[in-house]
């Protein structure tokens, strides 16, 4: 689970795009991802009043072509770019989901991503999580098909966050009954001990790269010992050779 505390920032600049910006764009209201491994194209979230909710494009589905054109050789930014376009043309996405192949036309409409409102949760929540904890949950569809490298990477930092902030909603709910006068005090040490076991993930994830990068090198000096080893039997060998022949 913590391993992937530090490598999900790569993921999300690697491989997650959004469609639209906080500008009017045509688009059809969708977030793409693309694994890094088998460089499958995945829908990861489609927006609310969104051209890709109306016509029904399924969370998690695994888009192959874009306007007949493949896209598992491009990068999240060309196929981003396929998605744009003129408004009211439509987008032929051929889509894979549930196994099963399916063909289905978006008209591109002008769509502006709302800015998320914090309220009083998310601003607790905002100093326990590091930044790229703030993510979606995955699509079940999604998660049958991506590379088992990528899973290991983004599937359990992904469910331990939710995990977390799900833990954390519901001891902000207990906080927040309590008389108004308590309820401060109770938000700062709510806080303050989900901000030091942040912390205290981050120490062991540093703990575990140690570990790993010792047994990465030891398994390199045990290789590097092998080797030598053959050297030297190969250079007895030899040596013996020769011997038995000035022998001879």
């Amino acid at each position: 689970m913590r391993k992937a505390l530090i490598f999900l920032v790569l993921i999300v600049v690697i491989s997650q795009s959004f469609v639209f910006a906080q500008t009017s764009i045509c688009g059809i209201g969708a977030n793409l991802v693309k694994d890094p491994y088998n460089k499958k194209v995945f829908v990861l979230k489609t927006f609310p009043n969104s051209m890709a909710l109306k016509y029904g494009l399924p969370e998690g589905a695994e888009i192959i072509s874009i306007n007949d054109r493949k896209v598992k050789k491009l990068d999240i930014n060309q196929v981003t770019n396929l998605i744009r376009g003129e408004e009211g043309t439509k987008v032929k996405l051929v889509i894979k989901y549930n196994k099963e192949e399916s063909t289905i036309e978006i008209p591109r409409a002008k769509f502006v991503l709302p800015e998320k409102v914090q309220n009083k949760f998310e601003i607790h929540w905002k100093q326990i999580a590091p930044v790229n904890a703030r993510i979606e949950p995955i699509p079940q569809n999604m998660i049958n098909n991506m590379s088992k490298k990528w899973y290991a990477e983004v599937v359990p930092f992904t469910n331990y966050w939710l995990a977390r902030k799900a833990e954390f909603k519901n001891s902000y709910d207990v906080c927040m009954s309590y008389p108004a006068s308590e309820q401060n005090a109770c938000l700062i040490n709510l806080t303050n001990r989900e901000i030091n076991k942040t912390a205290q993930d981050r120490q062991l994830e540093v703990q575990e790269n140690m570990l790993r990068q010792q047994a990465i090198q030891n398994s390199i000096n045990a290789v590097n010992q092998i080797q030598m080893n053959n050297n030297l039997y190969n250079i007895n060998n030899n040596l013996r050779n020769i011997n038995n022949k000035l022998l001879y």
